[in-house]
């Protein structure tokens, strides 16, 4: 068997930075043994966390929502986050992924034999999205496994649903796979938020389906509202996709990506539309703005 290749890039485990190969955390850690866990993922600009404090304000509401305290504060965060940058190197944009686990107790998911949470830190090279995504746009699947409304806006490290859906997707040589609710209505991509152009309305599932409310899909959104477009968060059958002329998906690490074809079946004209190119180009000028956040 062909031995894999390390992981480039490093881990900040606890304070302690290493390579991702030598990161370790305990056998009874509650986020390994049960997914007892939350976390973040965002990107880097110009080799800058994007939207930091955005995505730790979400963080906070996730701790909030499962009941983990969080060990350290956003200002102690943002500096191990850019230390482990450091030391990863400023030659790429990265990837970081911020998790914060209950911590290690029983072998039983008792929260309460848990002591002091864990807190792991990668940056990893950010891997390139190649430009026919953007210039073609991208197939995606209806995937069989739905999401649950239960913790749906907390970002857990309970990602069962995700790594199978995720696993149709691979299956089916598709870009990504939405998520309908129970109900059959739709949510939400494995690891981004879906929108549908009709007409002059822009249309995009409400956190009643479930959703985690992206932070690009809030950009985006308010882009839309300055461009004049009318927006609808609200609970969305699967069959708006037939009547839609466009449709896209947004994500921390990937922007603004066209939807083109869903399941085989091409949406709108099977190119991506006038109204997706004007939000993917706002949003390119809007992250020169947004960097001066933090």
């Amino acid at each position: 068997m062909k031995q894999k290749k390390p992981l480039p890039g490093l881990v900040n485990v606890n304070g302690v930075i290493s390579s991702i190969s030598e990161g370790r955390i305990p056998v009874l850690d509650h986020g390994f043994l049960f997914g007892d866990s939350i976390y973040e993922t965002l990107r880097t600009y110009n080799q800058k966390p994007f939207l930091f404090s955005r995505h730790f304000e979400r963080l906070r509401r996730s701790a909030r929502a499962v009941f983990i305290d969080l060990p350290w504060s956003r200002e102690q965060t943002y500096a191990e986050v850019l230390r482990t940058l450091r030391n990863a190197g400023n030659n790429t944009e990265h990837r970081i992924r911020i998790t914060v686990t209950r911590g290690s107790g029983d072998v039983s998911p008792d929260p309460e034999s848990c002591e002091i949470p864990n807190v792991i830190l990668f940056a990893t090279p950010l891997a390139e999205i190649p430009a026919p995504v953007y210039d073609d746009g991208v197939e995606v699947i209806v995937s069989s496994f739905f999401r649950s409304r239960q913790l749906g806006d907390a970002k857990t490290g309970n990602l069962l649903r995700s790594v199978l859906a995720s696993r149709e997707a691979k299956a089916a040589g598709a870009f990504e796979a939405i998520t309908l609710t129970s109900e059959g209505k739709i949510s939400d991509g494995i690891t981004s938020n879906i929108s549908l152009i009709q007409d002059n309305t822009l249309l995009t599932p409400s956190t009643a389906a479930g959703i985690l409310e992206g932070i690009t899909r809030a950009v985006v959104l308010e882009l839309a509202r300055r461009a004049g477009l009318s927006v609808i968060e609200t609970i969305l059958d699967i069959g708006e996709i037939d009547k839609s002329s466009e449709m896209f998906l947004t994500s921390s690490t990937r922007g603004v990506v066209p939807i083109v074809k869903v399941s085989g079946k091409s949406v709108g004209t099977g190119k991506p539309g006038p109204v997706t190119r004007q939000l993917m180009e706002a949003y390119s000028r809007e992250v020169d703005v947004l960097l001066q956040e933090d």
